[in-house]
């Protein structure tokens, strides 16, 4: 009786890790284009979608002044969502526009630009780098469908060791074993994400199509620029205006260039 029981509790252990880490690490499925007919507005529009960092600090707020402070006058329509990896924030530009956190208004506006800012919640979670690469291409390939230009902002440089010593038992042993699984037991790094960004981006062709922003240029390196940051995951104000200064003069730079 006690042999059956303990093969019982085994057997739903085993169901439980299984649909875990389904959920946790399956990939979003296509979704389908919804027609649109709206004509682009005039003058400078620019979208931003992704996590928490959209919406701590206001970076669109931050973004327009800086814009203005130059003599440029922009609409900007933003859409974080905290707590979002890739997949979620591709799956927000399709949910009805009254559900929370969707960016369904992004598309619908046809902005000029959309600013991608994901990818830290990602590697936080260690989902893997092509799993980030690949909710990347999703997201970029909807925006080019309703003619909106991708910016996209090279997946941030962040504590992610600190965040990793931050983590309970339970989220420990995923990443250990996600590591295990997909990566020989080597940690992830950041510069893995990114590289396998642009790799999949140069065998897609849409490296062509896209513009790249390196977040470098903000902070290289996490522990020589903590003055930048509230804690290993996010940037406190200084960060955000050294950050929206950063895209301030990116975008005023594409518009010179047309």
């Amino acid at each position: 009786m006690k042999k059956k029981i303990s093969i019982g509790i085994v057997l739903l252990l085993i169901i439980f890790c299984f649909l875990y880490f389904w959920n946790k690490y399956a990939y979003a499925g296509q979704e389908k284009y919804f027609p649109s007919n709206t004509k682009p507005e005039a003058g400078l529009q620019i979208g931003i979608i992704g996590d928490s960092w959209v919406v701590r600090q206001n970076l669109d707020s931050l973004l327009e002044k800086r814009l203005s402070d130059k003599g440029v006058h922009a609409e900007i329509y933003s859409s974080g969502n905290p707590g979002a990896k890739t997949k979620k924030i591709y799956e927000n530009l399709f949910k009805d526009e009254s559900e929370e956190f969707s960016s369904k208004k992004i598309l619908e506006k046809k902005p000029d630009y959309c600013i991608i800012m994901a990818g830290v919640n990602d590697a936080a979670m260690c989902m893997g780098p092509d799993y980030y690469a690949h909710h990347m291409v999703m997201i970029i390939n909807t925006l080019l469908h309703y003619d909106i230009k991708p910016i996209i902002v090279s997946l941030p440089e962040f504590g992610l060791e600190e965040n990793f010593k931050n983590k309970n038992i339970l989220s420990s042993l995923s990443n250990k074993g996600t590591e295990l699984v997909l990566n020989g037991n080597a940690e992830f790094k950041l510069q893995d994400y990114r590289n396998t960004l642009l790799k999949d981006l140069k065998s897609t062709g849409l490296d062509k199509k896209v513009i790249l922003l390196n977040f470098d240029e903000v902070s290289r390196n996490y522990d020589k620029n903590k003055d930048l940051y509230a804690d290993p995951l996010h940037l406190n104000m200084k960060g955000y205006q050294k950050f929206s200064e950063f895209l301030s003069e990116s975008m005023i730079n594409l518009e010179d260039a047309k």
